[in-house]
């Protein structure tokens, strides 16, 4: 196995590596440290079918339940999908999910460790996945302003009313059962303690005791900082990539640029509340 630095600050490429392969004690430690340490972790040339890639993505935790079913697989309702043919309701739009930076599941009490994404079919051009390190941009934050966010607590719901995003239409059945919660915008990370800002614009719909054109107008400030190139790592896919990362230390978005058929399968890790 060989791992390689993708940026000074966020990734690493894996090769020499098949997942589809049992992972002893001491590997599956040193791959949970590299997920620790480069927050993004690639691993180059994979084929996995999707019982090999649940237990490749139970090296870093439980397998959580994916939000909307109908993005699932059948015979394995825990593996999701992003799809160049998904639509926002069914036969609906067409829609580009995860257009737009931000943090899987935000509005959940215990959102999840890491997301990962298998690429099956890949276009030619397009569909990178955007990733921006939010350690790196909170530390780079005045100390004024540390200490005027530090203590903000924000509510993340399913949809934002001032979500810049379009996002799956919710059944009445899905409305009912989907959460929402109050968010740390500063969480510590769980494991590292390190602190970092926790945004995602289309869940966010208030912060406590603020009032809303000054929330969205810091809500505003803070993602246009975070999301600054000096922080991203750019993910250009190939056939058989698998991506891992973690929700706790980066925001991620999707990009739409392309027009040919595009598949990739999706798994989370259940995390922690976040404080």
């Amino acid at each position: 196995m060989q791992a390689r630095p993708l940026t000074p600050h966020t990734g690493v490429e894996v090769s020499g590596l098949n997942l589809g392969e049992p992972v002893g004690q001491a590997l599956g430690e040193e791959l949970r440290k590299l997920l620790a340490n480069h927050s993004v972790v690639v691993f180059r040339d994979q084929k996995l079918p999707p019982a090999e890639y649940m237990n490749a993505a139970q090296i870093w935790g439980e397998i959580m339940p994916q939000m909307l079913e109908r993005f699932t697989l059948p015979e394995y309702p825990l593996v999701g999908f992003v799809s160049s043919e998904d639509t926002d309701k069914p036969g609906g739009k067409r829609m580009v999910r995860g257009e737009q930076y931000h943090t899987d599941h935000s509005n959940y009490p215990a959102p999840p460790k890491a997301t990962l994404l298998h690429a099956v079919t890949i276009p030619s051009t397009g569909g990178d996945t955007q990733f921006v390190n939010v350690h790196a941009g909170y530390e780079d934050l005045p100390e004024k302003k540390k200490k005027e966010i530090d203590h903000l607590k924000v509510l993340h719901v399913y949809l934002s009313s001032r979500s810049p995003r379009r996002k799956a239409v919710l059944s009445e059945e899905e409305k009912k059962r989907i959460p929402e919660t109050w968010q740390p915008l500063v969480p510590r990370h769980p494991e590292s303690g390190r602190k970092g800002l926790y945004l995602n614009t289309a869940h966010m719909e208030r912060i406590d005791g603020m009032a809303d054109e000054e929330a969205f107008r810091l809500i505003g400030e803070l993602m246009a900082h975070a999301t600054s190139p000096k922080y991203e790592y750019r993910h250009k896919w190939r056939h058989g990539d698998l991506v891992i990362w973690d929700n706790r230390s980066v925001m991620h978005q999707a990009n739409g640029d392309y027009t040919e058929k595009r598949y990739l399968l999706r798994l989370m890790v259940k995390g922690v509340p976040l404080s």
